[in-house]
């Protein structure tokens, strides 16, 4: 296969060195990463809701000019207006219930009850985005015994999170990161990124209410992301970046804060990794799956966008139609594996910043 491959290609998956095993060439979509747990009586259950844009008709009143007798009247009419809006379509299935088929990373097959039952306590569990088996590529960022499940419905998914039994933080995304034809490192980003109201970014350290922050951010003070639907994020589009200019924070899938500048000297030639669901790194049920050598990366703005479902009427008028998109650039994805020296980078020092005021 060609190592270069279409930007829209890559902006489905997340970015990290390659595991030392895995294979260059991707194909097909991502894999969705959910973070599951048994409720109360025992059920792992998928919740969460797919975005749908519709067209609705309302009735509108309007006043108009007419000509009658020669005399200019204005009278009210009543008229039919179509209208494009975003609705959510809610989802709570067992596992059973996608009718789907579960194997492990490795390939070994699993019953229902044997998936379920790796699952219960709280684990990773990965799911095709397209209803096909997932590219083994992507599974190799994962420990050979992560449950997949490969069925229909899952592509435009956005689990639930908040409380027990759900996790705490919105799903990250898998991603392969390459390099333009400069050499530059591209991630993708949204290009609506949301404000970071509780901290704010500095050098190679996150600075959270005067404090220093070395290891992973307290969840639950910080509310942000794409599942409470903002109409104002409605228009945002992924967009290539250089990640040099992103400011973002990096952590090992242990939760290890590393610095901005050994993220980029590992990533220097691309690879796979996790893009965070917020500016949070995620609950550690989506992480428990992936291999060591996988990063992290928090930002705002790299939060991509929500797929949305578009169900709306087809505009008869060719003008009403919006422009067609221009054809993405292709990016030059790693020529061979990333091989990291050691199983874990040396531990980095971080400087002790002075406290800085909000």
């Amino acid at each position: 296969m060609n190592p270069t491959l279409m930007l829209s290609a890559a902006l489905l998956t997340p970015a990290a060195p390659l595991p030392r095993d895995a294979a260059p060439n991707i194909s097909g979509p991502a894999p969705r990463i959910l973070a599951v747990k048994a409720d109360a009586n025992g059920t792992v259950r998928v919740i969460g809701y797919i975005p749908t844009k519709i067209t609705v008709s309302n009735t509108v009143f309007a006043i108009e000019v007419a000509n009658i007798n020669g005399q200019q009247v204005q009278k009210q009419v009543q008229k039919q207006v179509d209208q494009d809006v975003i609705t959510a379509q809610h989802v709570n299935k067992s596992l059973g219930d996608f009718n789907g088929t579960f194997t492990t990373a490795a390939g070994q097959p699993l019953t229902l009850a044997e998936a379920t039952a790796r699952l219960k306590n709280g684990a990773t569990l990965l799911a095709s985005a397209d209803g096909k088996p997932i590219a083994p590529a992507w599974l190799k960022a994962v420990r050979e015994d992560t449950v997949v499940l490969v069925a229909e419905g899952l592509s435009h998914l956005q689990p639930q999170w908040g409380g027990a039994p759900l996790p705490t933080t919105p799903a990250p995304q898998l991603v392969m990161l390459g390099t333009d034809a400069n050499g530059t490192l591209l991630t993708p980003a949204t290009s609506m990124p949301q404000d970071n109201p509780a901290g704010i970014y500095y050098n190679d350290v996150f600075i959270e209410k005067g404090q220093v922050i070395r290891a992973r951010p307290i969840r639950g003070d910080i509310q942000y992301g794409y599942y409470n639907h903002n109409p104002q994020y409605d228009d945002a589009k992924i967009v290539h970046k250089p990640l040099a200019n992103v400011k973002f924070d990096a952590y090992e899938v242990s939760g290890k804060l590393i610095s901005r500048t050994e993220a980029l000297r590992r990533l220097s030639a691309g690879g796979l990794v996790l893009l965070a669901g917020d500016n949070r790194l995620p609950d550690e049920n989506y992480l428990k799956a992936f291999r060591d050598e996988i990063l992290v990366l928090v930002s705002p703005e790299l939060v991509l966008p929500t797929p949305i479902v578009d169900q709306t009427k087809k505009k008869s008028n060719p003008a009403q139609q919006p422009p067609a998109a221009e054809p993405a650039k292709p990016i030059q994805l790693p020529a061979k594996p990333l091989i990291l020296q050691g199983r874990r980078a040396a531990e980095v020092i971080l400087p002790v910043a002075p406290a800085i005021e909000k």
